[in-house]
């Protein structure tokens, strides 16, 4: 092989190498960081470790609340807001979402009176109010029978004790704290580090198959 055609060939392989490492393995790497990343909203866990229930599950509210997983919802915000950003040599998975942080890391929120409020209306959407001449009257959602007791089946068990919880929200005194607990989502666990691996592993291979025959001559 002449000279010429060698350093053509290694000029190849270079610029292969670099879009490789700096764009290739970056978008690959971080798609897959990215899918394992909102996996675990849907197995409820991080590491193999899973998140604490919310409230909302384990007093079995009324409808999609009650059902919905840990951390997901109707419109599944926070879950498909996480997204990846690929930069030469790196990627970064992101979730600017307000309240992401809190639940990534745990932490504490202080009540507000705009926060009773709410509790206090989400209680009366389920219990109903009579009204008044400023607010109009909230059927409420519990069923009763026709000499006007409250029925005891399932759904109605399930809005006393989702009725229960808001109005024990609403009482809690402005400036009192909430805990919210630890449900990490964001970052690399040892699954993801063995997957993220078997990725770049596959890139050089399929790399040094194509390429490194330039160096060894064998070509």
């Amino acid at each position: 092989m002449s000279a010429p055609d060698i350093r053509k060939d290694v000029e190849t392989a270079v610029k292969a190498l670099a879009r490789l490492q700096g764009r290739t393995l970056p978008i690959k790497a971080g798609n897959r960081a990215l899918a394992l990343t909102r996996k675990r909203f849907t197995d409820g866990g991080f590491d193999g470790k899973k998140w604490q229930e919310p409230y909302r599950r384990r007093l079995s509210f009324d409808g999609t609340e009650g059902r919905n997983r840990t951390l997901l919802s109707g419109n599944n915000h926070l879950r498909d807001s996480t997204y990846a950003k690929a930069y030469p040599g790196k990627v970064y998975i992101r979730n600017q979402v307000e309240y992401g942080a809190m639940h990534n890391y745990g932490g504490s929120i202080t009540v507000t009176a705009k926060m009773k409020r709410y509790f206090w209306y989400r209680y009366i959407q389920i219990v109903g109010s009579k009204g008044n001449a400023v607010h109009k009257p909230v059927p409420s959602r519990l069923q009763f029978t026709r000499k006007g007791r409250l029925s005891r089946n399932r759904r109605n068990q399930s809005l006393s004790r989702e009725a229960e919880f808001w109005r024990n929200m609403a009482l809690k005194r402005a400036g009192s704290m909430i805990r919210i607990p630890r449900r990490r989502f964001m970052g690399p666990d040892r699954n993801m580090e063995k997957e993220i691996r078997t990725v770049i592993d596959k890139e050089l291979t399929n790399f040094i198959k194509k390429y490194g025959t330039y160096f060894t001559g064998s070509r």
